[in-house]
């Protein structure tokens, strides 16, 4: 568009360069600052320069007698020249320095969608509604969720195959370990446990590459989809704004015929981009969408092909396994591996010569001693010797005869033993109180007690009783054991046997 200042400037002289004139604000007020370099510096005719201004208003347009140009668009390559006001020439920090008109016909763009979504929000502004690509979206949001869980849902049961494939390893290692060399099934055992170190091994590869791979392939074609579905409702955005703008300029009390001309070349633009797009996603998301039950259907029918093929191989084993530990139960019920029983070695008994506890009653001592105070040359004299005394006393008519050699030494040669020679030698050990009854016992038990106080046990091998209680006092299974002040006995209540404080009870 020509300009009345622009009429007014001065023609270069012959021969001289065209410089084209530095477009000025609204105002045309001319700045002594030096002009930036132009755009084409090679010599021209003189033209009037052509102001396309993308501003809201036009500049102010003069009475020429030449008609108006036709209306260019913004985007059309001729346009080389542009004026101050437009958007896509901004100065940063006064430098010359442009920035790159992509990056600001972003932002715009970006300020217009917000723009017109506020206004749409607010009812101020229609917008285009397809129910039918809703349906679409909501279908494909679905189908991309499930996709998503299912690839989760696969690795993780992945994680605990590989899981349980360490456990049953670590499982077959132990047996290896318990069962010993010697056992039957050793060998075997080894065998499976090889076995089914390779069948997890396997199994654990035709999950990841038969499943879990092409799971992840199909959901990763769902972020490219999604971008498109997203730059769609740009575009959509862009078309309804275009749309609402040409509808205002037509509105308008003074229309602007260049503005509108604009306007629908912009609007031509914007819904033939999103036409494209809204084409492209008609076709892709219908045919995706009904993809999807081949793909779950393959999945789940090689992950379920190869757990099967697994437990029936695993089953085997745990045949094979039961097997052999049935047969290890048959040959230890037949006692084939028993160990050898020893012989347990019989206590040394006590010497006849031990010193024993004083005792209170003194008609026992000399049943004690009468046995130690026979010398060993009488155990050790030959028989023709005892025969010969026994001769010479008989001979010399002894008033009081000889005890024989089998009466005298009756423990040493291993002569019959009196009946009453086991609680003699009883007594030889133990202490029987004066009082204590030792008729009419039970085998094994040395005299009766009756408690006096109560007592309370204050260890595993100890007895409590009330008062009156009556105990059995009985020998100790290890006499060395013995403690002084205390008795051995069982509880004829309860038949409980085991240590009390001879102080707390009294002989009867």
């Amino acid at each position: 568009m020509l300009q009345a200042e622009d009429m007014e400037a001065p023609h270069p002289t012959a021969g001289s360069p065209m410089v084209p004139l530095p477009l000025e604000s609204p105002t045309r007020s001319r700045s002594p600052s030096p002009s930036p370099p132009p755009r084409n510096p090679s010599p021209r005719t003189p033209s009037p320069p052509r102001s396309h201004s993308p501003g809201p208003s036009p500049s102010p347009r003069s009475n020429s007698p030449l008609p108006p140009p036709s209306p260019i668009s913004p985007h059309s390559p001729s346009s080389q020249i542009t004026s101050p006001e437009d958007p896509a020439v901004v100065s940063s920090g006064g430098s010359g320095r442009k920035m790159p008109q992509i990056k600001i016909k972003k932002q715009y763009s970006k300020i217009f969608r917000i723009k017109t979504k506020i206004l749409q929000n607010l009812g101020k502004a229609d917008k285009t509604t397809d129910d039918i690509f809703d349906e679409y979206e909501n279908n494909f949001n679905k189908q991309q969720a499930h996709a998503n869980r299912l690839q989760k849902e696969v690795a993780n049961y992945l994680r605990c195959c590989r899981a349980l494939h360490g456990a049953s390893k670590g499982l077959y290692d132990c047996l290896g370990e318990v069962f010993e060399p010697e056992w039957v099934g050793h060998d075997l055992l080894y065998v499976q446990s090889q076995n089914s170190d390779m069948l997890w091994t396997d199994f654990c590869h035709k999950v990841q590459d038969q499943t879990l791979a092409p799971l992840t392939a199909y959901q990763l074609q769902f972020p490219e989809v999604r971008k498109k579905i997203d730059k769609r409702g740009r575009k959509l955005v862009d078309y309804d704004s275009q749309r609402h703008q040409l509808e205002n300029l037509q509105r308008s009390a003074r229309p602007d015929e260049y503005k509108i001309a604009r306007a629908k070349d912009d609007l031509e633009k914007a819904k033939e981009t999103y036409e494209t797009l809204n084409k492209e996603l008609y076709g892709e998301l219908p045919e995706l969408y009904d993809h999807r039950i081949g793909a779950v259907s393959n999945h789940v029918q090689s992950l379920c092909a190869a757990e099967a093929t697994f437990l029936a191989e695993s089953s085997k084993i745990s045949i094979e396994m039961e097997a052999i530990s049935d047969k290890l139960s048959k040959e230890n019920a037949k006692g084939t591996y028993k160990i050898k029983r020893g012989v347990p070695v019989a206590p040394r008994p006590l010497s006849a010569i031990t010193p024993t506890t004083p005792t209170q009653n003194p008609s026992i001592r000399p049943i004690i001693s009468a046995p130690v105070n026979h010398p060993k040359e009488e155990i050790g004299r030959p028989y023709e010797d005892i025969e010969f005394e026994d001769k010479k006393v008989n001979g010399s008519a002894a008033p009081e005869p000889a005890p024989s050699v089998a009466q005298t030494n009756g423990d040493v040669i291993g002569t019959k033993t009196p009946p009453d020679s086991n609680k003699k030698a009883s007594e030889e050990i133990y202490d029987i109180p004066v009082g204590a009854t030792t008729e009419g016992l039970p085998a094994g038990v040395l005299y009766r007690v009756r408690a006096t106080y109560k007592y309370t046990r204050e260890d595993v091998d100890e007895i409590s009783f009330e008062v009156g209680e009556i105990m059995q006092v009985c020998e100790y299974e290890d006499p060395e054991e013995q403690e002084e002040g205390w008795l051995c006995g069982i509880k004829e209540t309860t038949n409980e046997k085991g240590l009390f404080p001879a102080n707390f009870t009294r002989p009867i």
